[in-house]
């Protein structure tokens, strides 16, 4: 059993540590089936780039994910083995809540084979010049040993890498633009 201690600084390892390198192989370097094969590490090939920001102690940070020219404002909640996704998208050309939860439904059907529920909001910012976003809610129950299981840590990980990279390859798909700072919101 941890200790209330040894639980935060697991669940501060996982957000700023551990996601914060996975998440740099959203996009990544395929080597080509026209050149001699090689072994390759993904923290090599990867291409992505990511900013965070966390408050120490808090159970959550937030993450841009720069990927495939666009840039993906996320949110990524961990409470002991309880995970929740919050993806941000700027509410540009009529987009809204329900539109996006149909342009993305393909995407919406993969991540349920893994066990995420989601919800889907329109979210005003407050600020002076009406912003909103749109947002999607992936919520998941990991094993109640997830902070002390590095099987359990390595399947959520990669499951929220390839959630969030097939999340903006089907948003560029669909035309939907995701960078916040592009659409000159405040992050």
């Amino acid at each position: 059993m941890l200790t209330i201690a040894e639980a935060q600084r697991r669940t501060e390892d996982f957000l700023t540590g551990q996601m914060l390198e996975a998440l740099r192989a959203v996009e990544y370097a395929v080597p080509s089936f026209d050149t001699e094969p090689r072994e390759i590490e993904l923290c090599a090939a990867a291409r992505g780039r990511v900013a965070i920001r966390h408050v120490r102690g808090a159970s959550e940070a937030t993450y841009i994910v720069e990927a495939f020219g666009d840039e993906l404002l996320m949110q990524l909640h961990l409470n002991i083995h309880r995970l929740v996704v919050v993806y941000r998208v700027p509410a540009l050309d009529a987009l809204d809540a329900n539109t996006l939860a149909v342009q993305l439904d393909r995407w919406r059907i993969g991540a349920e084979h893994a066990g995420w529920k989601f919800g889907w909001r329109d979210a005003p910012i407050g600020d002076q010049a009406g912003h909103r976003y749109v947002e999607t809610y992936c919520y998941a129950f990991a094993a109640p040993d997830f902070l002390e299981n590095e099987a359990e840590q390595l399947y959520w990980r990669t499951d929220i890498v390839q959630m969030t990279r097939y999340y903006m390859l089907e948003a560029a798909r669909c035309g939907v633009r995701l960078s916040p700072r592009r659409a000159g919101f405040p992050v």
